[in-house]
């Protein structure tokens, strides 16, 4: 499967702001922190036809839990390798941000077996972007991850962010009361 699948990783681990940003080279980083219009043409996102006709998740939102296995097990079955295992968010954060890390860069083909196989666990592509870096947009229940490749460090990293009300207000606070260095 040729699908373009790429890598920047827009996430931060110990504040996790709202679109927060930080480069993953040469490995698979995602995050759930869409605009206000979630990919906008504007930014050179391309919707995905199929994406707005997709029933809902069977089973109705996953808990972060069911999120972090479906990483795992979605990276496993593309052939990456896990990494060491950070601890879990704490605080108002806790409940939404889900997460894997790798040991190593992820090529191409594994970035699509990786598509691939989070599609057969019930994550749905929403949107693609093709420059600067190619893009790929997931969604699952509340749940909101970019796939991509390219950055600072040589190891594969998904992160997804869970977009709801409750989530989005304590990524706000996050934001506002964090110090200087973040």
């Amino acid at each position: 499967m040729g699908r373009p699948v790429g890598g920047r990783r827009r996430a931060k681990w110990a504040g996790v702001a709202a679109l927060a940003i930080a480069a993953v080279a040469g490995g698979v980083a995602l995050i759930a922190a869409a605009p206000a219009e979630e990919y906008p043409a504007t930014d050179g996102w391309v919707r995905e036809p199929a994406a707005s006709k997709a029933p809902p998740r069977p089973g109705g939102d996953p808990s972060r839990a069911a999120v972090s296995a479906e990483l795992a097990s979605a990276a496993a079955a593309a052939g990456l390798t896990a990494g060491p295992v950070y601890p879990a968010e704490e605080g108002g954060t806790a409940e939404c941000i889900a997460d894997w890390t790798g040991d190593g860069p992820a090529a191409e083909a594994r970035l699509a077996a990786l598509e691939t196989a989070l599609e057969e666990r019930g994550w749905q592509v929403m949107a693609r972007r093709g420059d600067p870096v190619p893009e790929v947009a997931l969604r699952s229940g509340s749940w909101r991850l970019e796939l991509h490749n390219g950055g600072l460090l040589n190891t594969a990293t998904l992160v997804a962010r869970r977009s709801t009300a409750p989530c989005d207000e304590a990524f706000r606070h996050e934001e506002e009361t964090r110090g200087p260095r973040g």
